[in-house]
């Protein structure tokens, strides 16, 4: 028998996909310079994304607000608001201290508003503290940082724990509900969040650079529909190697952004729409082509309006109908004590309705069962999520990534479960060190063992803080 070398390859960990998103208002003084937070310089943002455990990828810019694709989702500057977004086991809310102080010392700026959301994690175990002990710590830091505005900050959970995804929302306002929130634009900021797990094989095969199809970022986000969500967005787009997607397209002081993990077992997709006015486009109709870009097995909306009702913004805070092919599960609107409303959806695949809009039967028949993982057929590539965001352990004790801001433990507990996959994280980082942190995705050779690690989503069934009860 001839000489094997040692394998090279390390098993599949699993990703998350699931988006933790923080937005912090701040109110200017006479100090502050015309361009407010966009005058961060580009050292500072770097500072604050690697306390976050991301980097930046690339940006674009525009009159209204600078957009960058980090290496796990996004970031937003406007003059006076901060909209950052990350997946993964990224620390999000390490970046928020730091981020007052800058805005503070530098910028003359105070916060006003800050408003915390995310749906369930698919793999709680896999984060890092706070998250991984659930969404009453994420929401007491919070409230350690905003508790001083208005009512101190109200947390609610929406959703059905047994169906689907529930919504998580922190929120403090220095005004309350007694005066309505005005962003930059003096219009209400309207959100609306899609997001998606068990993706259709072949919708997802498009975010694979080794798909023999792949011609480049701009034609997969054309070929995909993508581009046609938002027409005349600005579209800064990157599809990872091996696999992975994110984008920002920017239009006036609106975004969309759109992230994409592909991968069998652990498929997601996001999709969000802010910042423009109501009637800039019907929430059900872009759910409906969402859906149908996509075909996921299950798929959650959120839209959320941060003003009182005299804006008239609850009319737009509503879905006339779900997509095509699929069923309402759960329907739950929170009236936030602050000002403005969220409303909560989840959908499942409606039998009685046929397949969802955009899949004929031969697609139909290779998309993954909904709620079933499949696991990934032999000769696939490995990844590992970047160096950023890999998971700490115990055998890592280098990580500049420290949680001690937010909250003391041991991070490796939850990190990974089992000696073999916290070696395999601590040796994955080893051999990613010198890779450039932009990478999302790292490139490992097939074995001819077959078969990843084995993945199943687990459910996050943490205590609700607050749940959201009206039924709409």
């Amino acid at each position: 028998m001839a000489d094997r070398r040692p394998s090279m390859v390390l098993p599949n960990p699993i990703f998350e996909g699931s988006e933790k998103r923080v937005e912090i208002d701040f109110a200017p003084s006479a100090s502050t310079p015309a361009a407010g937070l966009r005058a961060l310089s580009r050292a500072q943002l770097d500072e604050l994304m690697s306390l976050a455990a991301c980097t930046i990828v690339s940006s674009r810019t525009n009159d209204h607000l600078d957009a960058y694709v980090l290496s796990e989702s996004s970031l937003f500057v406007y003059p006076t608001k901060w909209v950052l977004k990350t997946c993964g086991t990224t620390k999000l809310l390490n970046a928020v201290p730091r981020l007052l102080e800058l805005a503070s010392q530098g910028l003359g700026m105070a916060p006003r508003r800050c408003k915390y959301s995310r749906a369930s994690f698919l793999f709680p175990e896999q984060q890092p503290a706070p998250y991984r002990e659930g969404f009453d710590q994420e929401a007491r830091f919070l409230r350690t940082h905003f508790g001083h505005l208005g009512n101190g900050g109200s947390a609610y959970v929406l959703g059905d724990m047994f169906n689907g995804l529930q919504w998580h929302v922190y929120v403090a306002d220095a005004h309350g509900a007694d005066a309505a929130y005005a962003p930059p634009s003096g219009r209400p900021f309207h959100k609306f969040e899609v997001c998606m797990t068990d993706l259709c094989r072949v919708a997802a095969a498009a975010f694979y650079r080794d798909n023999p199809a792949f011609v480049s970022a701009a034609r997969t986000t054309t070929d995909t529909g993508i581009r046609g969500l938002v027409p005349g967005a600005d579209i800064d787009d990157y599809v990872f190697e091996p696999c992975g997607y994110s984008m920002n397209g920017i239009l006036g002081g609106g975004f969309i952004t759109i992230h994409i993990t592909p991968e069998d077992g652990f498929s997601y997709a996001s999709v969000e729409v802010t910042g423009f006015d109501a009637d800039a486009f019907c929430p059900a109709d872009m759910l409906a082509r969402i859906a149908a870009i996509f075909r996921p097995g299950s798929l959650s909306a959120s839209l959320s309006v941060d003003a009182a009702s005299r804006c008239g913004g609850y009319a737009w805070g509503s879905l006339a109908a779900p997509p095509p092919g699929y069923g309402v599960q759960s329907a739950t609107a929170q009236e936030l004590a602050t000002g403005g409303r969220v409303s909560y959806y989840t959908f499942g695949p409606d039998p009685a309705a046929g397949a969802p809009a955009g899949v004929d039967d031969a697609a139909s028949s290779r998309c993954s069962s909904p709620g079933l993982a499949a696991a990934a057929p032999r000769g696939v590539l490995r990844h590992m999520p970047s160096f950023s965001s890999a998971p700490s352990s115990s055998f890592d004790s280098g990580s500049s990534c420290d949680d001690r801001s937010i909250a003391s433990g041991d991070e490796g507990e939850g990190a990974a479960t089992g000696a073999g996959k916290a070696a395999a994280a601590a040796a994955a980082r080893a051999w990613a060190k010198g890779l450039a942190l932009s990478m999302k995705r790292v490139r490992f050779e097939d074995d001819e063992s077959g078969g990843a690690a084995s993945s199943g989503a687990a459910s996050d069934l943490g205590s609700p803080v607050a749940a959201g009860a009206a039924v709409v």
